[in-house]
């Protein structure tokens, strides 16, 4: 008899701490002014490295003359906590989706807020940039079983992040910062933080490997 009310206990407060957990992440998606929508896989024949960590590491990338190695080390010099040493991911898988890498990380920093403490969805979702959970779309977890996504890995939430914004912003066009603003529907104050740090982690020493 005791057990059983002891089971009954644990199973009570196992489903408080889930539905507390739930209501974290719904109310962070609902208080949250934009939310990133990725509806669809992407068609990625002509873009195999996208699925390749591995090959992505080894293959010699560069962005305007630079190397993509080097870009890492440089943006590694803003990351920390569940991100540090990420750098070279977050370049590399830009710079094969033609995106400018220097953008894609002010703007994956802004959202983690991985230069200092990474936030609740990082941390827990690996979720790197607020990415929302779509349930029809194959392959997607939902995150704590809320409005965003679960990612396996931070690698996995970047790669996701990088075919956001190529899908979204780049092959629209809108291949710099004010553009992608206006239509990211941000406040103006996220605008200059997105632009200083672009130019800070530009302007930054790339330390040896």
């Amino acid at each position: 008899m005791k057990r059983k009310i002891i089971l009954i206990i644990l199973v009570f407060i196992f489903n408080l701490v889930w539905v507390n957990a739930i209501s974290i992440t719904n109310e962070l998606a609902a208080t949250h002014d934009f939310v990133i929508q990725t509806s669809k896989k992407t068609n990625l024949k002509n873009n195999p490295l996208m699925e390749d960590l591995d090959v992505m590491l080894k293959t010699n990338l560069s962005y305007q003359g630079e190397d993509a190695v080097k870009i890492g080390h440089k943006i590694d010099n803003f990351l920390k906590d569940k991100m540090e040493g990420k750098g070279e991911v977050i370049s590399k898988y830009a710079i094969n989706s033609k995106l400018d890498p220097y953008l894609v990380a002010s703007m994956i920093i802004e959202e983690s807020g991985c230069d200092s403490e990474c936030s609740f969805l990082v941390d827990k979702c690996n979720n790197i940039g607020k990415l929302y959970y779509n349930e029809k779309s194959l392959g997607q977890k939902a995150c704590l079983g809320g409005y965003y996504q679960q990612f396996d890995s931070i690698e996995d939430s970047v790669r996701s992040y990088v075919r956001y914004v190529k899908e979204n912003f780049y092959d629209k066009e809108l291949t710099n910062l004010n553009d992608i603003y206006k239509v990211y529907k941000k406040d103006v104050r996220w605008l200059f933080r997105v632009n200083e740090r672009m130019n800070n982690i530009k302007k930054s020493t790339p330390y040896e490997s």
